[in-house]
């Protein structure tokens, strides 16, 4: 029989487990922690301009070996055009964290098992790609000297993942993988497949279209960078996946068994 002590303990920590989880505080937790190892690793590559700059240098002459290094001429697009520059500018800045905060209260309230899928494939996305950053980070079209790109955000306006109020969050080389188009598609097919309305399907379709031109033309990211950010996304709900086949079964059965068990009379 277990200690009557032990199984007391055991019953009041799962009751406080459970009541914080209704809360929200686990994934208070889970964001706020990714955050800080987030930040640690931008710390050891702001310092690496150089040699991001030479990457991008390179990734520019692999897409000329490739034929698609059309950036140039896809920004061009936009530039005699203020509405469409604006409207770029918005699209990257709110169609990104603040949209994805919004659809993930979406998902967490309406859409429970979605909404932890799309957490922990944001969450193993979101940790092969800060290790590629640690490892190669990669400077985005419009730092590269010479290369002719015009910064869009920083030019036409003040908000901005660059500008300065933000710079403390934003790792400047996080070029490659471009988690920003990356997660944009990733959640667009999660929304279109839980809502399964032609309006979410739309959606699902026209958001990530929308982002993948918004990331090109503001100067942000390379074609490549918004490829790879699609490979490291889906590698991300793969691994949620295997997570929720394999251990959540586990990590249910376990916690069941603790909280099954009754103090002794």
């Amino acid at each position: 029989m277990p200690d009557p002590a032990t199984t007391g303990f055991l019953r009041q920590a799962g009751r406080i487990w459970r009541l914080t989880e209704r809360a929200g505080v686990h994934e208070l937790v889970v964001v706020l922690g990714s955050f800080l190892i987030y930040f640690l690793i931008r710390g050891s590559v702001v310092d690496r301009a150089g040699e991001a700059m030479v990457r991008g240098f390179n990734l520019i002459e692999l897409e000329q070996r490739l034929g698609i290094y059309w950036e140039l001429k896809m920004q061009s697009w936009i530039l005699d055009h203020y509405w469409l520059i604006k409207t770029m500018n918005a699209v990257y800045f709110w169609g990104h964290m603040p949209l994805v905060v919004v659809l993930a209260v979406w998902l967490y309230i309406w859409h429970r098992r979605a909404y932890r899928l799309t957490r922990n494939a944001f969450l193993a996305s979101g940790a092969i790609g800060v290790v590629i950053y640690w490892l190669l980070p990669v400077a985005p079209p419009r730092l590269i000297p010479f290369a002719g790109f015009i910064d869009t955000m920083a030019a036409f306006d003040r908000v901005g993942y660059n500008a300065q109020e933000a710079k403390a969050w934003v790792n400047p080389f996080a070029a490659v993988p471009s988690l920003h188009f990356g997660w944009s598609m990733l959640l667009a097919a999660v929304v279109a497949w839980v809502g399964r309305r032609p309006a979410l399907i739309a959606f699902g379709v026209i958001w990530p279209i929308a982002m993948f031109f918004a990331v090109i033309v503001t100067g942000n990211h390379f074609i490549l960078d918004a490829v790879f950010g699609a490979i490291v996304s889906f590698a991300g709900l793969g691994v949620a996946f295997a997570l929720d086949r394999w251990w959540r079964p586990t990590w249910q059965a376990l916690t069941a068994r603790l909280l099954a068990l009754e103090p002794s009379e």
